[in-house]
């Protein structure tokens, strides 16, 4: 047997406990050695065993915390009663899944209202004492005769079984269901104090009658719309222990609820508070503003809508920044509001800006070479937005793309190609350390007067390649002059990069000390590098070039009386044996 369309889990398990002749459902989680709860739900993949069920079609019927299915909320999932709905049982029809909802009363399919006490004993419908269609009695549910269920009561229904409602003349869908849900749940808490003698504390209804009185007191807020709702509003204005001149001050946390509510109802609800107040009460954020065609919202939702703190607008309304109006109620806190268009504006600002970590991010560039860049002006008027208080970051993020897409696409700058390439995050103060010379590269770059020879569609311009030659003729040009570090100097050369290292630190090979990155490093220029070559001769490359050994080299250089320099010890050997040319013409012209 498995499970039916939009059938619950206790439903399922009471027609199976039916089919297999158990007594009640309870008999049947026996047999399986669980009882009906939490712990239940804690290892579905076991449950999916013992009902001998697919787990994929399990885990579609399971409650949870955060589900897909709103009807499945964790949170409101009936733990006394199991109702039923007496016309579909009748005709044979599952126990659906929105039934185990705790404000479920009545059938979305039938609109009738939802029984939880057996018609014959009038003992309650609990979730495993009784069978799939009938009570324990002999009592059928079939034959009940049926309540209409009030408006509301369908429409919170059908939201939950995945159809479409209305209320409050807003139309909703299965995606609004949640939301709406949470939404009449605040409004009915907030109509009766809890023991507490506060508002928003009380428990979720256990059984069909508590679940229909609390939807009742609800119900004219959203059915008879909007007469009741501003009366109501009106209401809370006037309560004995309300006291301020603002929405948020004489509504307290209802109001503050209210904002926090999501969805297309909570949105409907939340502007026609703000007009009731306006219009019959007199809220401060209203009777401040201008007589004008204008909508005003306060600090507080225009910072909400933007994604920033309210005091980022109030500062700005502050200083002049955006158009608005500030006024003091009685207790001295200070009321903003601003007109709606100005954050409409602000919003469409802010989806353009971007911060200097979002454009390095964009362009695949490091700090220190996004500096430089900044330094030469690489980014045109365009690319740059004005500083506003309410928008992060100054970049037109648009613009840089489209510059990003021009230079990746070149244009009639020098691109020779020789085989050589190397990457725009390369070009940096690590291969020339005149700044001068590099920055005046990449304004070559940046007006497209050096093109890239590859890039790829969409990439970004630190991956984008130039021809190497090209970028180093343009750096003599400019009058930079490269630098290399050891590793750098051992990949052109052969040289082991530690011998480098030793004859820099010896004077041998000049060289500067610098960093790179977090490294300390030699920095070698091509002027010291060509002085090197043309005082000093490598031991190891004249045995190369010989086809000998550095050994004999190094024993007959000895017989001719020719010192060595340069070596580093290397375990029980040495290496980085250098000789002067002088010395060498002199043994050539002895010979």
């Amino acid at each position: 047997m498995t499970p039916q369309e939009d059938e619950s889990l206790l439903g399922y398990i009471k027609r199976r406990s039916e089919a297999e002749g158990f007594p009640d459902a309870g008999g049947f989680m026996t047999m399986l050695g669980r009882t009906y709860g939490r712990a239940t739900f804690e290892d579905p993949s076991q449950l999916a065993k013992d009902l001998e069920i697919r787990f994929p079609v399990l885990e579609a019927m399971l409650p949870a915390s955060q589900p897909t299915d709103p009807a499945l909320t964790w949170s409101f999932h009936r733990m006394h009663r199991d109702p039923v709905c007496p016309t579909c049982i009748a005709a044979r029809q599952p126990r659906r899944k929105e039934w185990r909802h705790a404000l479920v009363t009545a059938c979305a399919i039938h609109e009738c209202r939802l029984i939880d006490i057996c018609p014959s004993c009038l003992t309650p419908l609990t979730l495993t004492g009784d069978r799939y269609s009938e009570c324990l009695c002999g009592a059928g549910y079939g034959g009940v005769q049926v309540k209409l269920a009030t408006p509301l009561e369908i429409q919170v229904a059908r939201l939950l079984a995945g159809r479409s409602a209305r209320l409050a003349g807003v139309d909703l869908n299965r995606d609004e269901a949640l939301n709406t849900v949470r939404l009449i749940w605040f409004l009915c808490t907030n109509m009766v104090p809890a023991r507490t003698g506060k508002e928003g504390k009380a428990t979720y209804p256990k059984s069909i009658s508590e679940a229909h009185a609390f939807l009742s007191r609800v119900e004219p807020l959203l059915q008879e719309w909007p007469q009741a709702f501003d009366s109501h509003v009106a209401q809370r204005w006037d309560a004995p222990g309300a006291d301020g001149q603002t929405a948020a001050a004489r509504l307290g946390p209802w109001y503050r609820g209210l904002l926090s509510q999501k969805g297309r109802l909570a949105k409907e609800l939340r502007s026609r508070c703000l007009g009731v107040v306006a219009t019959v009460c007199g809220d401060a954020y209203k009777t401040k503003r201008r007589h004008d065609d204008a909508d005003w919202l306060s600090a507080a939702q225009a910072g909400e809508m933007l994604g920033i703190r309210s005091e980022r607008i109030v500062e700005a309304v502050r200083s002049g920044t955006i158009e608005g109006k500030q006024g003091r109620s009685g207790t001295g806190h200070t009321h903003t509001i601003v007109k709606a268009c100005d954050i409409e504006s602000i919003h469409t600002l802010r989806m353009k800006a971007a911060t200097k970590n979002q454009v390095r991010e964009a362009l695949g560039v490091s700090r220190k070479q996004f500096d430089l860049m900044e330094e030469v002006r690489f980014f045109d008027e365009r690319c740059l937005m004005p500083r506003h208080t309410c928008v992060d970051g100054s970049y037109n993020l648009d613009q840089i793309l489209q510059l990003n897409k021009r230079i990746c696409e070149g244009g009639d700058g020098d691109r020779a190609a020789t085989g050589r390439t190397i990457s725009f995050r390369e070009i940096n103060l690590r291969r020339t350390t005149d700044r001068k010379a590099l920055l005046q590269i990449y304004g070559l770059i940046a007006k497209q007067k050096i093109s890239p020879v590859s890039s790829e569609e969409g990439g970004r311009l630190g991956d984008v390649q130039f021809d190497a030659d090209v970028i180093d003729r343009h750096l003599q040009q400019q009058g930079g002059a490269r630098s290399w570090t050891a590793a750098d100097v051992a990949k052109f050369t052969g040289w082991k990069p530690e011998c480098i290292t030793g004859w820099c630190e010896q004077g041998l090979m000049l060289a500067t000390k610098g960093k790179r990155g977090a490294l300390d490093v030699w920095q070698i220029s091509e002027k010291a590098l060509a002085a090197f070559q043309r005082e000093f001769l490598v031991v190891s490359d004249l045995a190369k070039e010989g086809g000998t050994s550095s050994r004999r080299i190094l024993a007959s250089l000895e017989l001719h009386g020719i010192t060595l320099i340069g070596s580093q010890p290397s375990g029980a050997s040495s290496r980085g044996h250098l000789i002067r040319t002088c010395h060498l013409s002199r043994i050539l012209a002895a010979s």
